[in-house]
């Protein structure tokens, strides 16, 4: 069989292939790739040394999705992505572009982009000037409306849209994700080093040697063996098939299950090696020890070949029936394995033409019998190994290589869809926390500083601990650095510290000795605290850390419910806003339709011409007004709301002329209604991060390139965009300066104004909003 399925060229390390006669394609991969382990990851590498194996493509271009521990990649990566940073998924539809690949193809799973189920990936997609062609890996039956319209998005920056089975074309156009006409459907492919030899027998081969070090005496020479292999994690559901083992080997005393893989790293960051350790206790419990073997490498390619062609029977005892795909299934059906399975989506059409037998989700004693009834009628799985064989030859990576080319010829003469772009972003500063770890500490982080030496007499407010923690978490989930997690725990433990249940109300400033300086009541600092919790719920950390923050935003709505000034209701609205009402329950939508209308209400009666605003003054952190009108309408699905807090963030923009030479904020004394522009005092940080934040939040909402634009104006107040012409942000320590004074910048840099230039950067980076200092 190998001789009629010739394998792929192996690639020069800078991706090129062998010249061909004809115009041959230069390919672009968005995708996670190694030495990241994951499914995606290693399909991307076979489908790469495939392309590089036919005569059209000349060169395939990586781009890697990564985590920061991710290690060196190798050289046919042209630029990484990390995960969470927005700002890098433009850049690198820039990098493609300046590389001339002819064509892009994204590999698509929810989980390995970032943002809220996967959005960022939007950020490349409508950057690309090439045509995309769209792989996707996974197809729910009933997504959420945010993972809908997420995909859809995507699907219409697609000339073509690939799925690997029938069922998974059907279910997205069930959905209306894509119109039929661009839907591909091109099977998974599975390594030629797979195929089992044209001359063997029907029976099965014999596991190679062990190579590690350890005993090969526990797999033995004669027994039945079966296998489980991949990144392993609680839904491959291998509990069930070690649940089934006593029966089988009450039948068949020298059978032997194989679970090969080591523990998925997303399972393994949240929650260790718990889950293995749980299957090797229900192993020993059972007894079953000399029958049930744990290998916890990353399996190459030779071991994989190795312990397939001695597998009697696979096993993918799955339990979720959405796996429209699995590359271990398919790698399994390569090297001819028959196969017992749950009827997932793939399973179903993998295994329909009788090369596997299906059993119920959830049903250890079905699978013990499956199992015994195959090994107890030698002729009927040696007829399912014959199929297996069969299938798996029109899966072998040459061939589905060849049918991937001409798609991607198909979507080279389609072209790129029409659709509008944003202007190409200049370079954004990376964020730097070596001021902001001077100023924390164990208890939260200290208010004022001398220069850059912190000032611990100012102690602590509950004000910048809300703020600290919006910005650790922001850091966290860009970073992955565990200091930012503890940051962020401490953050929150002093919240709930100021929190008093019976006071309905929250203490504010704390001396540096840990003593409270003021008792439990409403103000600026509960709305902020709410703020920062409604954060943290939605971004859905682990439980460990989102309970706590629900427990504590559920206890304090009935206070929130009661708030009546303006800032105060719209920080809680932002934190209402923010959190998934399914989490936090629908009284807490309730108080944000509340809180929302009530400012909306506010602003309406105190407007007036050359006045739109909810106050007769402009005081400080202005824009989270509007904001939180054009966030909570978003939530609420109330068109009027957002265009309230859009029409009021119009006026005030012009009122800083944002598009003249600089941005002009309101002093911190305050401007009163009639009193000319500008106002008295400093101009502050917080203000030009409340500015920036209330823009993109209008820029994610309505879509609005003006918006987007205006944020990236205000963003540069810190570089220089202000009347001083002079950067409040210092390079040289990563802190900001706390004011702009009337001919000099504050000298000192304290945690209000380092906490909001932090904000802001992550807010405009996560939206793929990047800033340059003006000319």
């Amino acid at each position: 069989m190998e001789s009629t399925l010739p394998g792929p060229v192996r690639a020069a390390t800078n991706g090129e292939a062998p010249a061909s006669r004809v115009r041959a394609m230069r390919v672009g991969v968005v995708s996670t790739y190694p030495p990241r382990a994951c499914g995606i990851g290693t399909f991307s590498r076979d489908l790469r040394d495939a392309l590089l194996g036919a005569d059209d493509v000349a060169a395939v271009d990586l781009v890697a999705i990564v985590r920061e521990d991710d290690g060196d990649q190798p050289a046919e990566v042209l630029t990484r992505i990390h995960q969470d940073q927005r700002g890098d998924y433009a850049a690198a539809a820039r990098a493609l572009e300046r590389r001339a690949d002819d064509v892009v193809v994204i590999q698509h799973e929810y989980g390995i982009f970032g943002g809220t189920e996967g959005e960022y990936i939007l950020s490349l997609a409508t950057e690309l000037r090439q045509p995309m062609v769209l792989t996707l890996h996974t197809v729910l039956s009933a997504p959420s409306v945010r993972q809908a319209e997420t995909l859809r998005a995507l699907c219409d920056c697609a000339a073509l849209v690939c799925v690997f089975t029938d069922t998974a074309r059907r279910m997205i156009l069930d959905a209306r994700l894509v119109s039929p006409e661009r839907v591909r459907v091109v099977p998974h492919g599975g390594p030629i080093e797979l195929l089992p030899d044209c001359s063997a027998t029907d029976g099965p081969a014999r596991l190679a040697p062990r190579t590690d070090g350890r005993p090969s005496s526990t797999i033995g020479t004669g027994e039945p063996v079966l296998a489980t292999f991949g990144l392993i994690s609680p839904g491959k559901g291998i509990e069930l098939a070690i649940a089934a083992m006593p029966e089988i080997v009450a039948r068949h005393p020298q059978a032997l299950y194989v679970i090969a893989g080591q523990t998925h790293p997303e399972v393994a960051k949240l929650h260790g090696e718990e889950y293995r350790i749980s299957l090797e206790r229900l192993a020993r419990d059972l007894d079953l020890t000399d029958h049930v073997v744990f290998d916890d490498r990353f399996l190459d390619i030779d071991d994989l070949s190795s312990m397939l062609a001695a597998t009697t029977i696979y096993l993918t005892p799955y339990r979720s029936r959405e796996q429209i795909v699995s590359g271990a299934l398919t790698f399994a059906i390569v090297a001819g394995c028959p196969t017992v399975s749950t009827p997932y989506f793939y399973a179903e059409d993998l295994l329909a033409s009788g090369a596997g037998v299906l059993v119920p989700f959830d049903d250890p004693a079905a699978l013990s019998a499956a199992v015994i009834g195959l090994l107890g009628e030698p002729e009927r799985l040696a007829r399912m190994r014959r199929e297996a064989r069969r299938v798996g030859a029109g899966l072998a990576w040459p061939q589905v290589g060849r049918q991937t080319v001409e798609v991607l010829r198909e979507a080279l003469a389609l072209g790129p869809p029409s659709t509008a772009r944003h202007p190409p972003p200049a370079v954004l500063p990376r964020a730097r926390g070596s001021h902001l770890l001077t100023l924390v500490d164990d208890a939260g982080i200290v208010q004022h500083a001398d220069g850059v030496v912190p000032v611990r007499s100012s102690g602590y407010c509950t004000d910048d601990v809300a703020r600290l923690a919006v910005v650790a978490l922001g850091l966290g989930r860009t970073t992955g650095a565990e200091t930012y997690q503890r940051m962020l725990s401490r953050s929150l433990a002093f919240l709930r510290h100021a929190w008093s249940a019976e006071a309905g109300g929250m203490r504010n400033f704390m001396s540096y000795d840990r003593r409270w300086l003021d008792g439990p009541h409403s103000g600026d600092h509960l709305g902020r605290a709410a703020w920062a919790l409604g954060e943290v719920v939605a971004a859905e950390p682990v439980a460990g850390l989102l309970e706590p923050c629900r427990v504590l935003l559920r206890e304090m709505i009935p206070a929130l419910a009661a708030q009546r000034s303006p800032r105060t209701m719209a920080f809680a609205a932002l934190g209402l806003a923010r959190a998934d009402p399914e989490v936090l329950g629908e009284d807490a939508t309730d108080v944000l339709r509340a809180l929302a209308g009530r400012l909306a209400d506010q602003q309406r009666a105190n407007a007036s011409p050359g006045w739109y605003w909810a106050e007769d003054l402009l005081a400080y952190d202005n824009a989270r007004l509007p904001q939180a009108l054009i966030a909570a309408g978003a939530r609420l699905g109330d068109a009027e709301m957002v265009r309230e807090g859009v029409r009021s963030l119009e006026w005030y923009t012009g009122e800083l002329e944002i598009d003249g030479p600089w941005v002009q904020l309101v002093g911190h004394r305050g401007r009163r209604r009639g009193e000319p522009r500008s106002g008295h005092g400093d101009e502050q940080p917080l203000d030009a991060a409340a500015l920036v934040e209330a823009q993109v939040e209008a820029f994610l909402v309505t879509g609005d390139d003006e918006r987007a634009r205006h944020a990236v104006r205000a963003f540069e107040w810190f570089l220089g965009r202000n009347r001083l012409q002079q950067s409040v942000y210092d390079f040289s320590t990563g802190g900001v300066h706390d004011g702009l004074g009337e001919s000099e910048l504050n000298p000192n840099e304290g945690a209000e104004s380092t906490l909001a230039w932090l904000q802001a950067l992550l807010v405009l980076d996560a939206a793929g909003l990047r800033a340059t200092p003006p000319e």
